[in-house]
C-alpha cells in the first residue's frame, strides 16, 4: 500500500458510549415506554415504526373528537 492510499484504509473508530449517550438512551427508553402506555392500540409489544404510526393515528382521532365536541358546543350555545 502506498503512503498516499493509507488514509483511505484507516477507518475512524466508533465513539465509545459516553455518560451523556447513556443518559439520552435511558431517557429515550422511558419516553418510548410512556408512549406505549398512552397509545391504546399498542398495549402489546410492537416495533417503533408501528408505535409511531399508531400514535399518529391516535392523535388524528383525538383531533377529530375535539372538533366534533367544539361543533356540538357551538351548535348548543347558539340555541
Amino acid at each position: 500500500m502506498r503512503s498516499g492510499d493509507r488514509s483511505k484504509a484507516i477507518r475512524p473508530m466508533a465513539p465509545a458510549m459516553g455518560e451523556r449517550d447513556v443518559l439520552e438512551d435511558s431517557r429515550l427508553v422511558k419516553q418510548v415506554r410512556e408512549l406505549r402506555r398512552l397509545v391504546p392500540a399498542c398495549r402489546e409489544p410492537c416495533g417503533l415504526g408501528e408505535l409511531f404510526r399508531e400514535a399518529a393515528s391516535y392523535i388524528e382521532d383525538l383531533q377529530v373528537q375535539v372538533k366534533v365536541m367544539q361543533m356540538l358546543l357551538d351548535k348548543l350555545s347558539d340555541e
